[in-house]
């Protein structure tokens, strides 16, 4: 009896890999943050930004579920149907695949004898393609929704990073913690000092109004047209 190889498609439904890679803590408004990732810039603090008010903010400490802000604002839950769209053709496809493959284990096995050794090894063979196939099919899943996924998930993330900076600045945060691992120390967090919601609602701010338009150079009056030359006096 052939053994029956299994695969499914490891998928990653959430870009926890990619906001590792470029999420930084919040840095207090008069120093500059360092850049997160050699692909991302570092986001750099207002000038000339308002210190906070006495006893208004500093040494402030808020936390926020970064993945969180990321895949709930507008753009992000798009992003994420159309991740999720190209995973469900995937793995469409895989389970075409992999039915076709059990079929043909099946018919081997429980038509063996009644089989032809040349129908036999046919079968093999179509078998062992089919397993290679389905590796190879895995394989690319793996890299191609990953490639995929960074595409549709970067620039959101970069936006929220800089609406999340603004936004400490602004209010005097010392430090924010994310709390999108369950690996995280945080032990407790007053609710208040949640500020993944308010991140939330300003990134889809920012959606809403759109790329600045840009500035319309002054139009001058047309110069007046010069006068005809007159003729020489007699």
């Amino acid at each position: 009896m052939r053994k029956t190889i299994q695969f499914s498609l490891l998928l990653i439904l959430l870009p926890a890999a990619l906001l590792a890679q470029g999420q930084a803590p919040a840095q207090p408004a008069q120093q500059p943050q360092a850049a997160p990732a050699p692909a991302q810039p570092a986001v750099q603090p207002p000038k000339e930004s308002p210190a906070p008010a006495a006893g208004a903010g500093a040494g402030r400490v808020a936390v926020v579920d970064f993945q969180k802000a990321v895949v709930d604002n507008s753009e992000g839950k798009k992003a994420q149907e159309k991740f999720m769209a190209e995973v469900n053709k995937r793995q469409k496809e895989f389970e075409e695949k992999q039915k076709s493959l059990a079929d043909a284990q099946n018919k081997l096995q429980t038509q063996g004898q009644a089989l032809s050794d040349t129908t036999k090894a046919d079968l093999s063979r179509q078998i062992d393609r089919l397993n290679t196939d389905l590796q190879r099919m895995n394989d690319d899943a793996q890299k191609e929704l990953g490639d995929f996924q960074q595409q549709l998930f970067r620039p959101i993330m970069e936006q929220t990073q800089k609406v999340l900076q603004a936004y400490s600045n602004e209010n005097g945060f010392s430090v924010v913690f994310d709390v999108s691992s369950q690996a995280n120390s945080i032990i407790y967090a007053d609710n208040v000092s949640d500020i993944t919601t308010e991140i939330i609602r300003r990134v889809d701010a920012n959606v809403a109004k759109g790329p600045a338009a840009p500035a319309t150079p002054a139009t001058r009056p047309p110069a007046p047209a010069p006068k005809p030359a007159e003729p020489p006096k007699k």
